[in-house]
């Protein structure tokens, strides 16, 4: 005999004895009927009050369905037994199982919410019951539990928030091995960084020596320095023999020290004009402004010497001044030229 567990009712009920009990068992119903078949269990200590009924699980064998059935609980002399003439079965609806109920009874109930369960002992999960939270975060769920996914296509939230599978398109694609791919002539300005600092190796070849210049078609060239300069690969540029022309000399910027030595004057000519004498007396002064006492020079010719027919015979250079003195007084028809010249920086 092999009764598994006795578990009376009513248990925690000081000084009452149980009226019921529950007997699971792998013994056939001819052996839970047999006389003294809970001598063993009342020795243990086990108590129960008379009546009593007891709740049996038999088996046909040890590995069979149980089957639930109804015992009144007998003591006649020394032997506790169950009577065999008392098995009734328990009625219990089609589909349903027993419950205990608020007051601690069996009660025969169906099986409902998250999960179903039939007669011959299947349950089965309600459709759409499972939630986030009903599954473990440590779950770790096999992918191949997912359902099928496309090949090379990915899952994206849709615009009702249901990841829904698609086929990435646009700039990117990738296969069904995870390999993205940027599609050709997608990659424009604004996809760069300002930071980016793409290595100069990075870039198309460029011919030594060459520069790169927009085309007529606004694209950057490889093309090679000519005409008035040149330029090697190290970036020395190189200005064409006889290249510089007058109009490619700004005014004013050739100095004296640009001329060859052999040919670099002691004095230039500063101020050169032609003027006619006013006449009142032998010595006349011309206002030549910037003319400089301590550095310049003077030189007068006479172009006409009117009618007084004078000659020169002195011409002195003060700040801003040029004095000439005549012979005698010129008169307002003498016309001279002169040239002052200072010492070369």
């Amino acid at each position: 005999m092999g009764i598994i567990s006795v578990t009376p009712g009513q248990v925690g009920l000081v000084g009452v004895l149980p009226s019921i009990a529950y007997i699971n068992t792998n013994d056939t119903v001819a052996e839970v009927t047999t006389t003294g078949y809970l001598n063993k269990e009342v020795a243990n200590g086990v108590q129960f009050s008379l009546p009593c009924i007891a709740v049996v699980s038999t088996r046909a064998t040890p590995t069979a369905v149980p089957q639930v059935g109804w015992y009144e609980i007998q003591h006649v002399g020394a032997n506790w037994s169950l009577d065999a003439g008392s098995n009734t079965g328990i009625a219990l609806t089609n589909g349903h199982i027993f419950v205990g109920n608020a007051s601690n009874i069996a009660a025969d109930v169906a099986m409902t919410g998250d999960v179903t369960i039939c007669n011959t002992c299947v349950t089965a999960i309600a459709a759409g019951v499972i939630v986030n939270a009903d599954i473990n975060a440590a779950a770790s769920i096999a992918y191949s539990k997912l359902a099928a996914l496309p090949s090379a296509q990915i899952l994206v939230g849709s615009a009702g928030n249901v990841a829904t599978a698609v086929a990435m398109t646009g700039d990117v694609t990738i296969t069904n091995g995870g390999v993205t791919a940027i599609a050709a002539l997608s990659i424009v300005n604004a996809d760069i960084s300002a930071s980016a600092a793409i290595d100069f190796s990075k870039l198309a070849a460029l011919t030594s020596g060459n520069i790169l210049v927009g085309s007529a078609g606004n694209v950057p060239t490889s093309v090679a320095m000519s005409g008035d300069a040149t330029i090697i690969a190290s970036g020395a540029l190189t200005i064409a023999a006889d290249a510089i022309t007058t109009a490619k000399i700004l005014n004013a910027n050739v100095t004296l020290a640009k001329l060859a030595a052999g040919i670099t004057p002691s004095h230039v000519i500063k101020f050169a004009n032609q003027v006619t004498t006013v006449g009142g007396a032998a010595a006349e002064a011309f206002v030549v402004t910037g003319a400089l006492a301590a550095t310049d020079r003077a030189f007068v010719q006479v172009v006409d010497d009117g009618t007084a027919n004078v000659t020169v015979l002195q011409a002195v250079v003060t700040n801003d001044t040029l004095t000439v003195t005549f012979s005698a007084n010129p008169g307002n028809d003498a016309v001279i030229n002169y040239q002052i010249i200072r010492a070369a920086a």
